[in-house]
Parts: C-alpha cells; structure tokens; sequence
C-alpha cells in the first residue's frame, strides 16, 4: 500500500523535473537564449542600469495587452508566499517559472528555475522540486556536496529563497504587481514572445549584477 500511495507523486516529481530540463529550466541562468530578448541583468551590468531599463519597459507596456515578464523581490520569498502575491492578480494570466536560490553569506549556491504550473500548490512546491535539482547544479567535489545538501535541506524547509518569478500578464496588472509591497523591480518583454533568456537579480546584488565571495565554510545546516 505504501509503494503504490507514493508512486503518483514521485511519478508527478519526475514528470516536473522531466519538463523542466527539456525547457533548459534547470540550468543556472537562461533557459532559451535568443538574441535580444533577455528578462534580467546582462552578468556584470550596472545593477541601477538595468532597474532604469525595467522601469522603462514595464511604462512602455500596453495596458490590455499581455507580456512575459520578470518579478525580482527586495527580498526572497518562501515559495508559499508566491501565488498569494501573484494569483488573485486580475490581469495577471500565468505563473511560468519561479526562480530559487538559497542565500548562504559567502557561499555560492546555484539558482534553480522551475516551471510550476497554474496552481497555489504547484507554486508552492518549487522548492520541492528545486531540492531535486540542486545536486547536478553544483561544482563536483566537498565543498559541491556539501552546497547542494544545505541548498536542499532549506529549500525542503521552505526557507525563503525565491529570486525572480516570471509571469504573463497585461501592462496594467504588471504595474499593479510593481507596486506591491516587497518588489524590487518588475521588467516586461517588449513583445509578446516566449524565447528568452532569463537571469535573476538577486537580492544581494547591490552595485552590479556579479557573484560574491565564495570564501566561507559551507554551514551543516
């Protein structure tokens, strides 16, 4: 009995993880790369730039007319707290992918993009799925293992590590999301396209979009 209750839903995680490396999802960064079209920073560019770009995008979008855009927190949030946020948005069409990364000071951990589905609990299950992902994310060796298993022990915990949410959504629902509390910066495709590559702008990038130090010990926990 305990074989046969379990089998659906492992069925479901690998179907999930399955879709998310056929969309490139899993990989650190973009998950299609196409020329000119790009939701978040370019590595290393100004962080105060590329918000001013945002700004500007998400003013240039037509108010009844859907885009794909890029949500990035001051802060991460716990993946529970995305589809509160986002779902009862009138306007707002599609939650596409949820962007985690567990912070750690001084430690690099890998960003893990997960396509969720249009629920609250695929939403809030980004986590789950990230924690599968993270081992294949990391550099092989200790210190990767030992990255991976903390990455993946919070991330199962729910700790807050969402990054960036991409959504679909019409000019004026993408304006009213911006305005809420705990968004940092909202950037709209200029047209109606789903090709593009994607990066976050993490809450610790405060001068230019460029990794920290990773000269401190991994913590067990």
């Amino acid at each position: 009995m305990r074989v046969r209750s379990w089998a659906p839903w492992v069925a479901l995680l690998v179907v999930a993880l399955g879709l998310a490396y056929w969309l490139g999802a899993t990989t650190p960064g973009a998950a299609v790369r196409t020329p000119g079209a790009r939701l978040g920073p370019e590595a290393g560019q100004s962080v105060r730039v590329y918000r001013d770009a945002a700004a500007k995008s998400l003013a240039a979008a037509p108010a009844g007319e859907r885009r794909w855009a890029l949500i990035s927190p001051v802060a991460e949030w716990r993946a529970d707290e995305v589809w509160p946020r986002l779902g009862g948005v009138d306007g707002l069409d599609r939650v596409g992918r949820v962007l985690l990364r567990v912070p750690i000071p001084g430690v690099q951990t890998p960003t893990v993009t997960v396509p969720t589905g249009q629920s609250a609990e695929g939403v809030a299950a980004a986590g789950e799925l990230a924690a599968l992902a993270v081992p294949d994310l990391v550099a092989p060796g200790a210190r990767g293992e030992a990255i991976a298993r903390v990455s993946a022990s919070r991330l199962r915990a729910g700790r807050p590590a969402v990054v960036g949410v991409v959504v679909r959504g019409t000019g004026e629902a993408l304006r009213a999301v911006a305005g809420g509390p705990g968004v940092r910066s909202v950037q709209v495709l200029p047209g109606d396209t789903g090709r593009y590559a994607l990066a976050p702008l993490l809450p610790s990038f405060t001068d230019r979009a460029a990794p920290g130090p990773d000269d401190r010990p991994v913590p067990r926990t």
